[in-house]
Parts: C-alpha cells; structure tokens; sequence
C-alpha cells in the first residue's frame, strides 16, 4: 500500500492512503492543468453540470435529502436525473442500480 505521493514523494494525508497515489496538492495542480473548463462544455455537457451541482448544493443545505437506492434499498446511493432541466427532480440509486438504469437507457 503506497504511503508516499507517486510524484512528489511526501507522505499521503492519513484519509488518502489506499485510496490515492497523489497528495492533495499534486492531486489538484494535476486537475487545474486536465479538467475540462465550463465554458469548453458542450450545452448538453454545461446543463448537466449545472444540474447536478444545483442538486449538490440543496443536499449540503440539507433541502434535498439523501435517500437509499430507490430499486434496492442500499444505503449508499447517489443522484439520478430523469431530466437535467429539472435539476431537484432526482432518483435515489446506488452505484450498481445507477448504471443499470444507464444501460437500459443506451439500449432504448
């Protein structure tokens, strides 16, 4: 298990080891370089952007309530947009279920 950061050899945070290669500080400056900006988003790209963290900020305000996989009841579920011009308007589903749903959806 890498305890160290893989480009610039400090020691990992404690809440990064096993999960991260990279430091918080190289993790960023790599993603300030690779992340796609906003304004190079497509329209389709920016609405679902905008929609999923419009959804982020009600559940940290505590509007928009995390829920379980509505298909499964697992607990550890995440937001699910029917339709991106309804950014509030979520489904509750875990990760197995989500991509289930997304792969029915590529089919039709």
């Amino acid at each position: 298990m890498r305890t160290h950061c893989a480009k610039c050899s400090k020691e990992l945070e404690p809440t990064r080891i096993g999960k991260q290669g990279y430091c918080k500080s190289c993790h960023a400056a790599y993603m300030r370089e690779n992340r796609t900006r906003h304004s190079e988003l497509t329209p389709q790209q920016k609405q679902k952007a905008n929609a999923r963290t419009y959804a982020n900020v009600y559940v940290k305000r505590g509007t928009l309530l995390k829920q379980p996989c509505s298909i499964c009841g697992n607990v550890k579920a995440e937001m699910h947009h029917n339709d991106y011009k309804k950014p509030l308007e979520v489904i509750w589903l875990c990760r197995p279920c989500h991509l289930n749903i997304h792969k029915q959806i590529e089919l039709n």
